[in-house]
């Protein structure tokens, strides 16, 4: 029974990945003026590495990941000093 588990043993039975459709990873990055050719472009990488990092682990917040892919965007297409802090 699960109540009988110890809580890790819980916590690892309720956590699990969920990989974004293309379609959520479009409107994330659209929501913060980032281009429908760029979001396709992380989804289909991520998508390749089957939602892994570069070390192979589970990425267990996708929008974090794709914050980290879309900061040099962002600073490419700005003028240096007009980026607000997220």
């Amino acid at each position: 029974h699960l109540l009988n588990r110890p809580h890790m043993e819980q916590k690892q039975l309720f956590c699990h990945h969920i990989a974004p459709k293309l379609e959520d990873v479009k409107i994330y990055f659209k929501s913060l003026g980032i281009s429908e050719l760029e979001a396709e472009a992380f989804y289909h990488v991520y998508e390749c590495r089957q939602w892994k990092s570069k070390k192979g682990n589970l990425i267990n917040n996708w929008k974090a990941t794709a914050y980290r892919w879309i900061i040099p965007v962002l600073r490419a297409t700005h003028k240096p000093g007009s980026l607000r802090a997220a």
